[in-house]
């Protein structure tokens, strides 16, 4: 979806009741329209072996300031999911924190049958309301990782212009009017979308799902 992107974590909602009051507000306040069900799963794998120290091995013969050291993202592997419904969904893959890669369907599955070098660790899974306003798009669901409630994600979409820093102010505004003053928001703030190769002055789908693993990565919940 062209447009720019936010994705918020508000950390101290309240299930059910927050989600109402939202749609309350998007409904009554903002005039948007309920475009229906919306979800969002990112689950994190770990290389069953440290694929980058067994690389070494290979090499051990080059010189040692020409080596790498593995790290905890080198074994790790991010599937994220957007949409509802198998015809809509949209499906990224985001290996050892650097590259973001659209794929197809089948990626699930081909992941599944390569469980000797991925084991899942943990999924988060957003699950939902899709809301639409005259050039944007709120996106507003409770979040779970494994079995525990977290809080409540909100992606906000504006449409016209896919600079971010350009629309974080419209953007902004928006949350303002929807969320209570009081609300405990972690604005996930500080995406270096550079360490992915990705444009930061022009956003696409990928750079959403890259925002999605940061944080969810530098708020530890995955």
């Amino acid at each position: 979806m062209a447009g720019s992107t936010w994705v918020l974590w508000w950390r101290d909602a309240q299930g059910t009741a927050s989600l109402g009051l939202l749609q309350e507000r998007l409904l009554r306040g903002l005039r948007a329209t309920l475009r229906g069900r919306w979800s969002m799963d990112t689950k994190l794998y770990h290389s069953q072996h440290n694929f980058v120290e067994r690389q070494q091995l290979k090499v051990a013969d080059t010189p040692t300031h020409t080596r790498t050291r593995g790290t905890a993202s080198d074994q790790s592997m991010y599937l994220v999911v957007r949409g509802q419904g198998a015809s809509r969904r949209q499906y990224f893959v985001m290996a050892s924190n650097r590259v973001v890669v659209e794929t197809e369907p089948e990626m699930e599955s081909v992941v599944v049958r390569l469980k000797n070098l991925w084991t899942p660790r943990q999924t988060a899974r957003i699950e939902g309301y899709s809301y639409e306003g005259d050039d944007w798009v709120i996106r507003t669901g409770n979040l779970m990782v494994g079995t525990s409630y977290k809080g409540l994600i909100i992606e906000i979409n504006y449409l016209p212009c896919s600079n971010p820093e350009e629309t974080r102010g419209l953007m902004r505004e928006l949350l303002m009017m929807i969320l209570p003053p009081d609300a405990q928001i972690d604005p996930n703030n500080g995406v270096d979308y550079r360490r992915a190769a990705l444009d930061p002055d022009r956003m696409t789908d990928r750079h959403t799902a890259y925002q999605y693993v940061n944080l969810f990565t530098q708020s530890s919940l995955l």
